[in-house]
C-alpha cells in the first residue's frame, strides 16, 4: 500500500516501523521524530518528580520503547524544544485523569469516607500544583515564548475543571452539534498552541484565515481519533464516578442514535474520518495551488505539520497502553459487542416520591446509562401529583410574611467583573500558601471565595473613582451598570465577606476587619494624592501599595493560618508584602509599557486618572529641569480630565530622559531577588523543621511568568 506523503521532505523524522502499524487504517504516510529517546527522557524525569512528590501510579502516555505522543504527531518538531516540552505534555495527561474522574474510579476514592477522601484528594492536588509549577519554571527559564503554551495549558485547566463539576448529562441530535462544541476547546488546546512554538511558524493574520478550513478539518478527525480509541477508558471513568447517561463522547452518541454496538459504532466513526482524510488532502493541494510563491514554503511546511499530526494521533492511539483494556482487567470495561443497554455499570440509587398525601415512597432503581427499572413494580411518577403550597391571589402582599429578597440584581454588578477573563494569581497564591499550610478543603474554599470577592469589589470601587470606562478590555461595571448600582454591589460583598470570615473562626473575623481596614487606608491614600495633585515620596508609595495591594495577600496568608493543620507557626507576612509591592510596580509598568495593557485598560490609563505611578514619581523628584512641565501636564489633566496623544507622548519623553522605565525595571529586578531570598529562608526553616517539600515551586512559577509579560518588559527585566 502506498501512503501519501507530506508535501515537504522531512529533515527530523523517520517512517514508523511496521510493527507498530497493526491496525492502522489511515491512507497518510506516518512518521516518527528522530529525537524520540529525549522526548521519553523528558517523560521519565517528569514522572520520577511525580511520584516522589507523592502522586499516584498511572499508565505512562508513551509506547514503550519507542516514542511518546510528541514524536508521533510533531516528528519535524524542533528538536530541543520537543524534549522541553516533554514533561509538561506529559504530564496534562496525569492531570488531566484527576479532572475526568479516572483517578477516582480506579483508586475508588469516592468509597472511602470523606475525611479521608479530603486529605487524598489535596495531597494529589497539592502534587499536581507541584510538579507542574516546577515544569513551569524549567521552561520559562529556557524559552520566554513558552509562555504562550503555558497560557494555553492553564485555559485548558480551567475549562476541564469546569467541564468536571458539571453534572449535566448532554445528548446531542447529531454527531455534528457534538463536534461542533468541541472545536472550541480544541483549537484552544495546550496540545494546539505547541504546534507555532515546536516549528517556529509566524503566520499573518490573513494567512491564518486561509489555513483555517485545513485547521477546521484537522481538529474534527483528531477529536474522532481519540473519542475511538479511549471510548473504553471514557466509559470506565463515567461509569466508576457514578455518572448517569452516557459520557460525551462521539461513540456513544453514535450508539445511541443509530442503535448499534460500542465495536459498530467505532467502524462508522472510522469511515466517516476516512471522508474527512480525503477532504483534507483535496484541501490541502488546493491551497497550496493557490498561495503565492513567497508563502508556498511555509504553507508547505504547515500542510505537511498539520498531515503529520493526523496521522501520527492514531498511530499513538493504537500502540499507547493507556488506551489498552482488556475487560478481564476492569469489571466496567466495555465490550464492542456491547449495546447501551447493556454497558457494565454498578450504580444502584434510591428513588423518592412525595405523593399528595404527604408519604414518602421509597424504590430501590438500577439504573443503566439513563435507562432505569426497578427490582419490583413501583407506580409511574408523572401520574402522581405532587403537593404544592399555592399562593392565594386576593391575599394583600402587605399582609403577607416577611420573605428574604434575592441578592441577584444586587450581584449582576459583581458577577459581570468576576466572570471576565483573569490571570487567578491571588487563588494560584493561595494554593501555593496551603503546600505549606495544609488548610482543610471547606476553609480553603471559603478564604479563596473572600479573597475573589474583595477583589472583584476592589476593581469595581477603583473604576467608579479613576472614571474608568475599561476593564480588562471590556466596558466597565459602572460604563455598564451606572455608578449607583455598582456602587451597592461592591459594598454589598463586604456584606458577603463578613458572612463567610464568621464561618471560619473570630479570629479570622478580627484578620479580615485588619486588612480591610489596610485596604481603605491604602486606597484613601492613592485618591488623596491624586485630588490635591500631591506627589509622594517613594516612600510613601511604597507604603501605600502595602495596604492597598498587599492587603488581600496578606488576608489571604493570615486567614490560612487561622486554619492551617500544619506549620501554623511559620509567618509569611513579610514575603506576601514584597510580592504585593512587586505586582503594583509592575502594574505601573506593564500600563505606560505594554501593548496587552494598553488593549485591556487603555493607552496610558494611569496618566488619565492623575494617578502617581511609580515611574512618574521618580520623574518628578528626578529631573528638575523638567519638573515644571511634568507639573503642567499634570495640572492639564485635572482641569481637562484627560491628556491628548501629544501630551502623553511628551511625559514619556520626560520620564526618557529621566530614565524612569529603566530605574523601575531595575526596583522590580531588586524586589525579585529579595523575593527569592526570603522564599528561600522560608524554605530551609521548614526543611530544619523535617518538612518534606524543600522548595515551594508554585510561588516561583508566578513570579517566573510576572515576569515574562510583554516584549517591552522582557528586554528589560530578566
Amino acid at each position: 500500500m502506498t501512503l501519501i506523503p507530506p508535501i515537504c521532505t522531512p529533515t527530523h523524522s523517520r517512517p514508523v516501523p511496521d510493527k507498530y502499524m497493526k491496525g492502522y487504517f489511515s491512507n497518510l504516510e506516518v512518521r516518527v521524530h528522530n529525537n524520540s529517546d529525549g522526548e521519553l527522557w523528558g517523560i521519565v524525569k517528569m514522572y520520577e518528580d511525580w511520584l516522589e512528590r507523592g502522586g499516584y501510579e498511572r499508565v505512562l502516555p508513551i509506547i514503550p520503547g519507542f516514542a511518546g505522543m510528541m514524536s508521533l504527531t510533531m516528528p519535524e518538531a524542533d528538536p530541543e524544544k520537543l524534549v522541553d516540552i516533554a514533561g509538561l505534555t506529559a504530564f496534562a495527561f496525569i492531570e488531566d485523569d484527576l479532572y475526568d474522574g479516572d483517578v477516582l474510579s480506579s483508586l475508588r476514592l469516592s468509597k472511602i469516607d470523606p475525611k479521608t477522601q479530603e486529605t487524598l484528594s489535596k495531597k494529589y492536588q497539592n502534587a499536581i500544583n507541584q510538579t507542574k509549577s516546577k515544569l513551569f519554571v524549567e521552561l520559562l527559564e529556557k524559552d520566554d515564548a513558552q509562555n504562550r503554551y503555558i497560557q494555553a495549558y492553564e485555559e485548558w485547566v480551567k475549562s476541564a475543571t469546569e467541564l468536571a463539576g458539571n453534572t449535566e448529562v448532554l445528548e446531542y441530535a447529531s454527531l455534528e452539534e457534538y463536534m461542533d462544541q468541541r472545536l472550541d476547546e480544541v483549537a484552544a488546546s495546550c496540545f494546539w498552541n505547541m504546534m507555532p512554538i515546536l516549528h517556529n511558524f509566524n503566520f499573518s493574520p490573513s494567512d491564518i484565515e486561509t489555513l483555517d478550513c485545513a485547521d477546521q478539518l484537522a481538529y474534527r478527525m483528531c477529536i474522532l481519533t481519540n473519542d475511538i480509541y479511549s471510548a473504553e477508558k471514557e466509559w470506565i471513568a463515567h461509569a466508576g464516578t457514578d455518572k448517569p447517561g452516557l459520557p460525551s463522547s462521539s461513540p456513544y452518541i453514535i450508539m445511541r442514535l443509530h442503535d448499534v454496538s460500542l465495536g459498530e459504532a467505532k467502524e462508522i466513526l472510522k469511515r466517516k474520518w476516512l471522508e474527512m482524510e480525503t477532504l483534507f488532502v483535496q484541501t490541502r493541494d488546493r491551497l497550496m495551488a493557490g498561495c503565492s510563491p513567497s508563502s508556498a514554503a511555509e504553507y508547505g511546511r504547515y500542510l505537511s505539520c498539520l498531515q503529520n499530526l493526523i496521522a501520527g494521533l492514531v498511530v499513538y492511539s493504537i500502540n499507547c497502553p493507556r488506551y489498552i483494556i482488556e475487560p478481564r482487567e476492569n469489571e466496567l470495561c466495555p465490550r464492542d459487542e456491547n449495546k447501551i443497554g447493556d454497558l457494565p455499570r454498578r450504580l444502584q440509587v434510591q428513588f423518592r416520591a412525595n405523593i399528595e398525601n404527604g408519604t414518602s415512597s421509597i424504590k430501590e432503581v438500577i439504573v443503566t446509562n439513563g435507562l432505569s427499572h426497578t427490582n419490583g413494580r413501583y407506580d409511574k411518577i408523572e401520574n402522581a401529583k405532587i403537593k404544592v403550597q399555592e399562593v392565594r391571589g386576593d391575599k394583600a402582599p402587605w399582609l403577607s410574611k416577611y420573605p428574604k429578597l434575592s441578592d441577584e440584581i444586587t450581584l449582576e454588578p459583581s458577577d459581570y467583573i468576576a466572570s471576565m477573563p483573569s490571570k487567578g494569581i491571588r487563588n494560584v497564591a493561595i494554593d501555593a500558601l496551603d503546600i505549606w499550610y495544609m488548610v482543610p478543603q471547606r476553609s480553603l474554599e471559603i478564604i479563596k471565595n473572600i479573597i475573589s470577592m474583595l477583589h472583584t469589589s476592589s476593581l469595581i470601587i477603583d473604576d467608579i473613582e479613576d472614571f474608568s470606562e475599561l476593564r480588562r478590555g471590556q466596558p466597565s461595571a459602572r460604563a455598564v451598570f451606572g455608578i449607583p448600582q455598582s456602587i451597592n454591589s461592591a459594598n454589598y460583598l463586604f456584606v458577603k465577606c463578613l458572612f463567610e470570615a464568621q464561618k471560619l473562626s473570630p479570629s479570622a473575623v478580627a484578620i479580615f476587619e485588619d486588612e480591610l481596614r489596610n485596604l481603605h487606608v491604602g486606597q484613601g491614600l492613592d485618591l488623596h494624592w491624586t485630588f490635591h495633585q500631591k506627589c509622594p515620596s517613594e516612600g510613601e508609595y511604597i507604603q501605600m501599595i502595602d495596604g492597598k495591594t498587599g492587603g488581600l495577600f496578606r488576608m489571604a496568608s493570615r486567614l490560612m493560618r487561622d486554619q492551617a493543620t500544619q506549620n501554623q507557626e511559620l509567618e509569611v507576612e513579610d514575603l506576601l508584602t514584597l510580592m504585593g509591592r512587586f505586582f503594583q510596580i509592575r502594574d505601573d509598568y506593564q500600563n505606560l509599557g505594554s501593548v496587552d495593557y494598553a488593549r485591556a485598560k487603555g493607552t496610558l490609563s494611569d496618566l488619565d486618572e492623575g494617578k502617581y505611578s511609580f515611574m512618574l514619581i521618580h520623574a518628578l523628584n528626578t529631573n528638575q529641569k523638567q519638573n515644571h512641565q511634568l507639573q503642567s501636564l499634570i495640572q492639564t489633566r485635572s482641569q481637562k480630565g484627560v491628556l491628548s496623544k501629544e501630551q502623553k507622548d511628551l511625559v514619556m519623553k520626560i520620564m526618557g530622559k529621566s530614565k524612569s522605565m529603566e530605574y523601575t525595571a531595575m526596583v522590580l529586578e531588586d524586589l525579585r531577588i529579595e523575593i527569592e531570598v526570603k522564599l528561600e529562608y522560608i524554605e530551609n526553616q521548614l526543611v530544619q523543621r523535617g518538612f518534606k517539600e524543600d522548595k515551594n515551586w508554585m510561588i516561583r512559577a508566578i513570579m517566573a511568568r510576572l515576569r515574562l509579560s510583554d516584549p517591552f518588559t522582557r528586554s528589560l527585566i530578566k
